[in-house]
């Protein structure tokens, strides 16, 4: 199991807000992987699991994020990017809002890539501030889902309005329940973006 952490990546660029049309981003901001890329992590992750034997490292997700223009707006658009990600690496894709395809998915040997919100009012983001891509791998025997988190580090879970909701393992793996993560994905129009292999 890979795991990529976007914070060992200060200073791999990642230009992102791309989109000359918007006057609301600053057209082609200088970001990098450490700021914006979770979305790619989360991809080598679903691809490591599904295809361990194709390397796909962060130098091919940026180009496929660029060739797809999914890096228009901040971070990274899995609209754009998911599906041209499906086809290159030979992948099944179905984009949902339902907490009970991702378990499909997890239950028949796929992997997601799961988009969470953060902070709103009354709230605290329990996996981000902002908005955050993550890589769903298994569910437990309890019903919780097993998650890479790609921006994890020590104390993240332990913070106020965060605390006692994940249970991390290994040093890396995220366990929450059902109710929780549909809490975190809730606002957003399709936060699970479910992989199989063909």
């Amino acid at each position: 199991m890979r795991y990529i952490n976007q914070r060992d990546y200060p200073d791999m660029l990642y230009v992102t807000r791309a989109d000359p049309e918007n006057p609301r981003h600053e057209r082609g901001k200088t970001t990098t992987i450490k700021t914006s890329g979770c979305g790619l992590c989360a991809a080598i992750m679903v691809a490591d699991r599904l295809l361990p034997a194709y390397e796909f490292e962060l130098e091919d997700a940026i180009a496929l994020s660029y060739e797809t223009k999914a890096n228009l707006a901040a971070g990274t658009s899995y609209k754009a990017f998911a599906p041209a990600f499906a086809e290159k690496m030979g992948l099944q894709l179905e984009a949902t809002k339902n907490i009970e395809d991702l378990r499909r998915c997890l239950r028949t040997g796929g992997a997601a890539v799961l988009l969470v919100g953060g902070d709103r009012e009354g709230h605290v983001g329990l996996f981000t501030h902002g908005g955050h891509y993550m890589t769903a791998i298994s569910e437990e025997a309890d019903g919780r889902f097993a998650i890479l988190d790609p921006s994890y580090y020590v104390g993240k879970y332990e913070e106020e309005g965060r605390e006692g909701k994940v249970e991390v393992r290994n040093g890396v793996i995220a366990l929450c329940d059902g109710d929780t993560l549909e809490e975190e994905t809730k606002e957003k129009a399709t936060p699970y973006y479910l992989f199989w292999r063909k």
